[in-house]
C-alpha cells in the first residue's frame, strides 16, 4: 500500500479528520506523538520538520495556518509522487472546509463529508489504483504489472505469472512513454488511459497520471477468439455502418491501412497519425511478446476517447467528443468481438480469415 495513514491535526495536535480507509483507531496516540516531535525540533534546531523517517515508511508533514497534515506512506512512493498526491488533499480540504475549521468548536463531525472526496482524491491520482495492485487479491489476477516515474525509470516491477517474459518489461516502457507523448500533445491534459487488445485476450492497459504511469497485462478470456472477422469483402459503407451501430461514436473516419489514400475525403488528422505511430508501436512489440496481433486500441482521457481498430486491409478511428468509461468501450468491444465469432451457415467461409 503506498499511503498508509491520512491524519489531519491542529496545530494543538487535537485530531479532527482520520481517513476510515486507513484508520486504525490511534489517532490520538499518533498525533500527540507527531506534535511532541514537531515543537522538539521547532525549539532546538529552529526548522520546520516535513519528513519522519521510519524503517519501511515514512511520515510526510504539511502544516497549513493551524493544521498540520500527516501522511503516512510507504518506501515505494515516489517523493515527487508523494508530494502530488498530499497536495492535492491538503488544498482541497483547506479550500472546502477553512471555515469550518478556523471556528472549530470540537464537533469533526463537520469534516466527514470529505471521506468521500479524498476517496476520489486517491483514484483520480491513481493511488487507489496502485494500492489495488500492491494488496488486493485482484491485484493477483493480473499477469503483471510494473510502476514508472515520469521519467520512465521503474519504481515498481512485479510478475504473478510463472515463468513470465522479463522482456514484457521494456515493451511496458516503451508503451509508457509512447503514451506519455501522447497525452502531452493535447493542451491541458495531464492524465490518459491507453488499453491494447490481442487476439489471444491479451490487454495491455497503461495509465498516466502527472508523476507515474502504472502498465497492466491480464488476460481476459471474453476476448480470446479463434477467428476474427476482418470485413475485408465489406465495403466502405457496410464497415461504416456495422461500427456505427456498434459502438455509437461521434465520429469515424476509415483509412487504408498505408494511411495514404484516406477512403474518407479528410486527409488523416495529426492527432489520428500520432495515434497511429502508438498502435504500430504497440502492434510490434506485443506481437514479440504474444506472438498474436493487436485488434484494438482505446485511448481515453478526462475530455475525449478514440477507439483504434485494425482490419486486413483498414484501421478505424472512432472519436468521442466527451468522456465515456473505458469499462463502457471494453464492454462494446467484448461485444464486437462475440458477434464476430459466431459463423452463420450462409456465410461464404472466404469472409472469414485465421490471424
Amino acid at each position: 500500500m503506498l499511503i498508509k495513514r491520512i491524519l489531519i491535526i491542529t496545530e494543538h495536535g487535537v485530531p479532527i479528520f482520520d481517513y476510515e480507509e486507513y484508520s486504525r483507531g490511534d489517532e490520538v496516540l499518533v498525533s500527540g506523538l507527531i506534535t511532541a516531535i514537531l515543537r522538539f525540533v521547532e525549539e532546538i534546531e529552529k526548522e520546520k520538520l516535513s519528513r519522519v523517517l521510519l524503517e519501511e515508511s515514512q511520515y510526510l508533514l504539511k502544516s497549513k495556518d493551524s493544521l498540520i497534515f500527516i501522511f503516512q506512506i510507504s518506501d515505494e512512493m515516489p517523493n515527487e509522487y508523494a508530494d502530488y498526491v498530499s497536495d492535492c488533499i491538503s488544498e482541497n480540504f483547506y479550500r472546502n472546509y477553512k471555515e469550518h475549521f478556523e471556528g472549530f468548536s470540537g464537533n469533526v463531525s463537520v469534516f466527514h463529508g470529505f471521506q468521500e472526496e479524498c476517496r476520489n482524491i486517491l483514484l483520480q491520482c491513481g493511488v487507489e489504483i496502485a494500492d489495488v495492485l500492491f494488496e488486493d487479491p485482484e491485484g493477483g489476477k493480473m499477469q503483471a504489472w510494473c510502476m514508472f516515474s515520469n521519467e520512465n525509470e521503474p519504481l515498481v516491477v512485479m510478475a504473478n505469472a510463472p515463468n513470465y517474459n522479463i522482456d514484457s518489461f521494456t515493451i511496458f516502457q516503451v508503451l509508457g512513454k509512447s503514451l506519455r507523448k501522447v497525452v502531452s500533445s493535447m493542451n491541458n491534459c495531464e492524465k490518459g488511459m491507453g488499453h491494447h487488445i490481442t487476439h489471444q485476450g491479451n490487454l495491455i492497459q497503461t495509465i498516466i497520471f502527472p508523476f507515474v504511469i502504472i502498465v497492466m497485462e491480464s488476460k481476459i478470456k471474453e476476448f480470446e477468439v479463434k477467428r476474427f472477422r476482418q470485413f475485408k469483402t465489406k465495403s466502405h459503407k457496410q464497415i461504416l455502418d456495422m461500427f456505427t451501430e456498434a459502438f455509437n461514436p461521434d465520429k469515424i473516419e476509415i483509412y487504408n491501412r498505408s494511411l495514404v489514400s484516406p477512403l474518407t475525403n479528410e486527409n488523416i488528422s495529426g492527432f489520428h497519425k500520432i495515434l497511429s505511430d502508438l498502435f504500430q508501436a504497440a502492434e510490434k512489440g506485443l506481437e514479440y511478446l504474444f506472438t498474436a496481433p493487436v485488434h484494438v486500441q482505446i485511448f481515453t482521457t478526462q475530455e475525449k476517447a478514440t477507439v483504434v481498430i485494425k482490419l486486413v486491409n483498414r484501421i478505424l478511428f472512432l472519436d468521442y467528443d466527451h468522456h465515456i468509461s473505458t469499462s463502457d468501450l471494453l464492454e462494446l468491444t467484448k461485444r464486437v468481438f462475440e458477434k464476430d465469432i459466431v459463423v452463420k451457415d450462409e456465410i461464404p467461409e472466404a469472409v472469414l480469415e485465421k490471424s
